[in-house]
């Protein structure tokens, strides 16, 4: 693998940064705390997501970043034949193979890298990135735990890990197996039990077939009565449809003799009218002349009233004609309503054009007073960042640990200390400037405050020119109201004028009430003339119904004495019958006992072939129960065999390793030696010595010590790589001069040269100046502080070699 180009954008401190990577010995250059480690994070979290980066995704944004800003991280690298081009941002993620999309998620993309590289976030941490503080990471443990640190950046953990799930998985079985066995029933019990269900089962058998028997002599009993019975019942029904027929016909006799005695009453009070129309025929004579009278005055009346009601009508329309036509004339007119509404536009218009100006003005002072508050507290935080660290290194002394690489400042510590001291009293000067801009800002200015006194002016005069128009608008209405009003109130005054315009009709009111008093006492004659009148008319009909009714009423006497006789041939006998219904409900009650003794007998046949079979169910369990018993103990046996399986091959992978690593930390030393020493040992306790003419020696140098750490690490990285399948083609190197003297600089310079051929890109992180001319490529990292932003940039060949 090898890394082509790394682009940031809003990426920690990294506004925008373009950085072209390549084959060669590179050096990124740069101050404590300017950024450079910032883009190893940057290459991780691009390869593996936020899992890689430092804090949280909330974090990774640059600060003083608008809202809206996009982060993103692009990496172009080439893995064997093909060239790569990632880019990553905080919701998304695309991975490009030769210029063609493979991956389009943050998800999948992650997924698909660990696929190409072959490699966990951790495994390519281990074989790429080396630290000066990893060089001697093993010398410093215990004989214990660097085998175990071999252990886990070589991999062997995972067999551990399986090893260990395989004993939950074998303890898991094992409790599994003690419930089954706690479970199992004895088996001598569970064959009594269904021993003894069978039996209970065979005798409900034999009662409910005793059951069944006498269930068919009851029905046989019962049956030997029924056509009995049901002759009875057919004789009973038949007498009840005659009983119930005569009943009817005694009822009409009833009827047709009451019928025709009222019809000779009637007959009789007919005649008797009749007689008595006679004497009030000459009482009533005059009777058609008074209504024919009372008629006519009737008519003239109602004209006289019809007349008087229209003058009435025609003098109140006239009143409201006369006070309608007063208020139009006050009401305005159109012209007026059009005026109005030009001058509440002229308002609308010059009220918004105030509101914009004062909108317009606002947003400029908030968006002044909001950077503002932004830069100040950029600057507190990075103040407070510098101070912490003065602090740090001042209580430190020079014996005291960079906080960056973690190695003695020795005679860096004064120049550490000014540097950060310079730093904070510009980072202070900033803050001073950006807190009086905060405070001058808090209160609005005075265009902003006359732009609002302006915009109120112009608010009050919209108000009253829209009341106005209001007000002129409901008049408006109220105006064509009053119109339509007018043109009915005219229209309604010409009609009454027609209906008044005619002659007064004549009306005698004193002979209008003589002839309503005259017919008023003449009136109860008249009723009980019509009265009789229609009584005496119908004498002659009554004769004929009175005749008729008679003749149906021997019809009805008639059929009465033939329905007598058909009775008493029937036969029917009362009690004969109920004798009979006895004996049938006595054997029916027999044959239902019967019936339900056999359901019962049933029932208890069901019971009994439940409980056998939940007997034989709960033996067939029991061998269920026992087989599984008998796998789990297998699989119990096979998971033990397993674990002992992994115990030994972690054993042999443990056993392997250390010659293995010597091996190739020999080779490593020999070509960082140029051959000078030739092999490296490895003690049971991971001790490294060196063999000079086949004679092992301790380490004792520190130029020593820097070889064989160096050696040891690339051995390392080289055998993961080779398990993940990947060629150790990329070595980044963070910080590993920390404080060696300029001797020891330029010899690990002249190691890393030395196997150039092996490691054909190698990048170095340092904050060490003075290098120049021991690189291909020199890039630096600066940090403004005013602006909170990294800036790169790389040192042009020639200048580089003036500068050295």
């Amino acid at each position: 693998m090898q890394l082509a180009s790394l682009r940031l954008t809003n990426f920690r401190q990294h506004e925008r940064t373009e950085l072209d990577l390549g084959p060669g010995l590179m050096a990124v250059v740069g101050a404590n705390g300017s950024g450079k480690s910032t883009l190893l994070e940057a290459i991780a979290w691009a390869l593996y997501g936020t899992a890689a980066a430092r804090g949280t995704r909330d974090t990774i944004k640059r600060r003083g970043a608008p809202p809206r800003a996009r982060v993103e991280v692009e990496l172009v690298f080439t893995l064997g034949s093909h060239r790569y081009r990632l880019q990553r941002t905080l919701t998304n993620a695309e991975l490009e193979q030769d210029g063609e999309i493979i991956a389009n998620s943050s998800a999948t993309v992650t997924s698909r890298v660990v696929a190409l590289l072959g490699m966990t976030r951790e495994e390519f941490f281990n074989t790429y990135f080396t630290g000066q503080k990893e060089l001697a990471v093993m010398a410093a443990m215990t004989p214990t735990e660097r085998g175990r640190f071999l252990s886990r950046v070589l991999g062997y953990e995972r067999l551990r890990v399986a090893q260990d799930r395989l004993r939950a998985e074998r303890s898991a079985r094992r409790a599994e197996l003690a419930g089954l066995e706690q479970g199992l029933a004895d088996p001598d019990e569970l064959a009594g039990v269904v021993q003894a269900a069978t039996a209970d089962l065979d005798r409900a058998r034999v009662a409910r077939d005793a059951a069944a028997t006498a269930r068919t002599d009851a029905e046989t009993a019962l049956g030997a009565l029924t056509p009995d019975w049901e002759a009875a019942r057919t004789r009973r029904t038949a007498w009840q449809g005659l009983d119930g027929e005569r009943r009817v016909v005694e009822g009409r006799v009833l009827t047709a003799r009451t019928a025709f005695q009222a019809l000779d009453k009637e007959l009789a009070a007919a005649l008797e009218a009749g007689r008595r129309l006679e004497s009030l025929a000459g009482e009533l004579a005059e009777w058609p002349a008074l209504v024919a009278e009372r008629e006519a005055l009737d008519e003239a009346a109602a004209a006289v009233a019809a007349r008087s009601q229209a003058v009435a009508r025609r003098e109140a329309a006239t009143t409201r004609l006369a006070t309608v036509d007063a208020e139009l004339a006050a009401l305005p007119d159109g012209e007026a309503l059009v005026a109005l509404r030009e001058a509440r536009a002229r308002a609308n218009a010059e009220r918004d054009a105030a509101g914009a100006r004062l909108s317009e003005r606002h947003t400029r002072w908030k968006q002044d007073e909001q950077e503002a508050r932004t830069k100040l507290e950029s600057y507190r935080d990075r103040y407070r960042e510098l101070r912490e660290q003065h602090q740090a290194i001042a209580e430190a002394g020079p014996d005291g640990t960079c906080p960056f690489c973690a190695r003695p400042l020795g005679a860096d510590h004064a120049r550490t200390l000014a540097l950060l001291a310079a730093q904070m009293e510009e980072v202070q000067a900033s803050g001073n400037y950006y807190r009086q801009r905060v405070d001058q800002l808090a209160n609005a200015p005075e265009e902003v405050r006359a732009l609002e006194e302006e915009r109120q002016r112009h608010d009050a005069t919209l108000r009253a020119a829209t009341e106005a128009l209001a007000t002129a608008e409901g008049q408006r209405a109220r105006r064509e109201a009053l119109v339509r009003e007018r043109s009915s109130l005219a229209e309604s005054l010409d009609a009454l004028a027609a209906e008044v315009a005619g002659p007064a009709a004549t009306y005698d009111r004193a002979r209008h009430e003589v002839v309503r008093s005259r017919l008023a006492a003449l009136e109860p004659a008249r009723r009980q003339h019509d009265q009789l009148a229609g009584l005496a008319a119908r004498a002659e009909a009554l004769v004929a119904e009175a005749s008729a009714a008679e003749q149906r009423a021997s019809e009805a006497e008639a059929a009465l004495g033939d329905l007598d006789a058909r009775i008493a041939t029937l036969g029917w006998d009362p009690e004969a019958f109920v004798a009979l219904e006895a004996r049938i409900e006595t054997a029916r009650g027999a044959a239902q006992a019967a019936d339900l003794a056999h359901t019962r007998a049933a029932a208890e046949v069901d019971a009994a072939l439940k409980l056998r079979d939940a007997a034989v169910a709960r033996q067939a369990d029991r061998a269920a129960k026992a087989e599984a018993v008998r796998r789990l103990g297998a699989a119990i046996e096979r998971l033990s065999e397993l674990d002992r399986a992994i115990g030994e091959l972690r054993t042999e992978l443990n056993l392997q390793l250390r010659p293995d690593l010597a091996e190739r930390a020999s080779g490593f030393l020999r070509e960082l030696t140029g051959g000078r020493y030739g092999d490296l040992d490895l003690t049971e306790d991971y001790v490294a010595t060196i063999v000079d003419d086949g004679e092992a020696k301790p380490v004792i140098s520190g130029g020593e010590e820097d070889v064989v750490n160096l050696a040891l690490r690339l051995a390392i990285s080289q055998m993961i790589a080779e398990r993940a399948g990947q060629p150790l083609s990329l070595l980044v190197l963070d910080e590993i001069f920390g404080s060696l003297d300029e001797e020891r600089r330029q010899a690990v310079v002249d190691l890393l040269r030395a196997v150039a051929d092996r490691f054909p890109q190698v990048i170095v992180i340092t904050h060490v100046e003075g290098l120049r001319d021991a690189f291909d490529r020199i890039v630096r990292v600066t940090h403004d502080v005013r602006r909170g932003v990294t800036t790169v940039r790389e040192d042009e060949p020639e200048l580089a070699g003036v500068a050295g």
